[in-house]
């Protein structure tokens, strides 16, 4: 009995842990509420280029169009994965670079306005990526006095193609405040290697062990140009030399030409989807052995009353 005080201390110290990674990652979810909705977006972007079908044989390739009334900027969809975000200029067009994946790519251009609210998606346009081969997978070397055809297990499993992907806000940053950005790269064959150029002319070469998430910063030290807006490109390669690539952008003001709270200014920085999956897991976990900790109490409670029912255990007086 002396160790369950201490095991319903420690199960309700999970218990606050738990709670606050919840609340936070819920937190995080929230992009803006009691938000002031702008212009609706009622028509689709157009893909003009690339043409329907076409063939490519290198990463990235240039994807253009034209945008709606009302629109603000749009994300380029890949196989439903998004591959990168562009404003739409002041002629109503947008353009910018897209990576492919390995065989076909049905390219979707979703529209938002500068609230975030998404109008209709475009047509879709199928691409195609002619990958080169990629190189063997590497296999051991046989020892002395063994068969050639005895390499080392999953010497021949399949790699995954390598995937680098991010999730974007319409956000503004004001001069001197740090731009911290989430991004995800996976498959391939690790190590990596990216490269992040800021687009006012500052690059970080970033080098990444494992497949996962992780953030990139940034400080500006001037407003951006075209809607104060800076384009971010990111470059990723495996040690096989796989590449990856993504496009986005994010707006930066001086705070004294926005305000103190200005819109986008505001908003809280993007999160991936997924990036609190664990929790999934853990609350379960935790509600399984809170469970069987009363569960075990309460049996040994009714044990003790009927022993001493039985007579056969005295309570000890002092």
């Amino acid at each position: 009995m002396l160790a369950n005080p201490l095991a319903v201390f420690l199960l309700l110290c999970v218990g606050v842990f738990l709670s606050g990674w919840t609340l936070k990652a819920k937190g995080a979810d929230i992009r803006v509420t009691a938000a002031v909705h702008g212009p609706a977006v009622t028509s689709p972007a157009v893909i003009m280029a690339p043409a329907n079908r076409q063939h490519f044989k290198s990463i990235p390739i240039t994807v253009s169009g034209s945008c709606p009334v009302n629109a603000a900027y749009v994300e380029i969809f890949r196989n439903d994965v998004m591959g990168g975000s562009a404003l739409c200029d002041g002629s109503g067009d947008f353009q910018l670079s897209v990576s492919l994946f390995s065989g076909r790519n049905d390219l979707a251009a979703h529209v938002f306005n500068v609230t975030d609210d998404e109008g209709p998606v475009s047509p879709t346009v199928t691409v195609y990526y002619d990958a080169p081969n990629p190189p063997p997978p590497a296999s051991h070397q046989p020892n002395s006095g063994s068969s050639s055809g005895s390499s080392g297990a999953g010497s021949n499993t399949a790699v995954a193609p390598l995937s680098l992907t991010t999730a974007f806000l319409y956000k503004g940053y004001y001069i001197g405040q740090k731009v911290v950005w989430p991004l995800r790269i996976g498959g391939g064959t690790p190590p990596y290697a990216l490269n992040v150029n800021w687009g006012d002319g500052q690059s970080d070469v970033i080098s990444r062990g494992v497949a996962g998430d992780f953030n990139i910063s940034h400080t500006y030290s001037a407003r951006g140009g075209y809607k104060n807006s800076y384009t971010i490109k990111v470059n990723a390669a495996d040690s096989a030399g796989q590449k990856a690539f993504l496009q986005f952008f994010v707006i930066v003001n001086s705070q004294t030409a926005v305000g103190p709270v200005g819109g986008i200014f505001s908003k809280p920085p993007p999160s991936l989807p997924g990036s609190h999956r664990w929790l999934w897991l853990a609350w379960p976990a935790y509600t399984v052995v809170l469970i069987m900790f009363v569960s075990y109490w309460l049996g040994e409670r009714e044990e003790l009353i009927k022993l001493r029912k039985k007579g056969l255990l005295k309570t000890r007086r002092t």
